[in-house]
């Protein structure tokens, strides 16, 4: 009886796909250097000009806005062009992975994804190993 009851409560939930669909706006980038001392956290935000230069090797390059679409097409606007790529949740829905032309990927850990706020996380390996926090607010209509 709980155990039914559990399953059909764990059905009605949104599915983490249904819940990333619309737009969001860039909030933020931090940074957390990975060989710093164990829990400081990401207190470095990122000057647009370090922003850039993380950038320039990733699909995302410089969009400030993301709008993921139901047939897993994600439109990238901002400075540069609109881009058109590919998405796709992967794992148990906690993996973003982006597909750009030329068959480039990249995986961005899912931290939180609520109705109005998404949290990427991504590693880089540039001068200083490190993790990226992107912040992201959904753009109501």
């Amino acid at each position: 009886m709980v155990l039914s009851l559990y399953f059909t409560l764990l059905s009605l939930l949104p599915s983490p796909e249904s819940n990333i669909l619309g737009e969001w706006t860039e909030v933020s980038w931090e940074y957390e250097k990975v060989d710093s001392l164990p829990d400081t956290g990401f207190d470095y935000r990122l000057t647009d000009h370090i922003k850039s230069q993380l950038a320039e090797s990733l699909i995302i390059h410089e969009a400030e806005v993301w709008r993921f679409v139901s047939d897993e097409t994600l439109e990238m606007r901002g400075e540069s062009p609109t881009k058109s790529l590919k998405w796709k949740l992967k794992g148990r829905g906690n993996i973003l992975q982006i597909q750009g032309d030329g068959g480039v990927t990249e995986h961005y850990q899912i931290q939180e994804l609520s109705e109005d706020r998404m949290v990427l996380h991504f590693n880089f390996d540039m001068q200083v190993r490190g993790i990226v926090k992107m912040t992201f607010e959904r753009i109501t209509t």
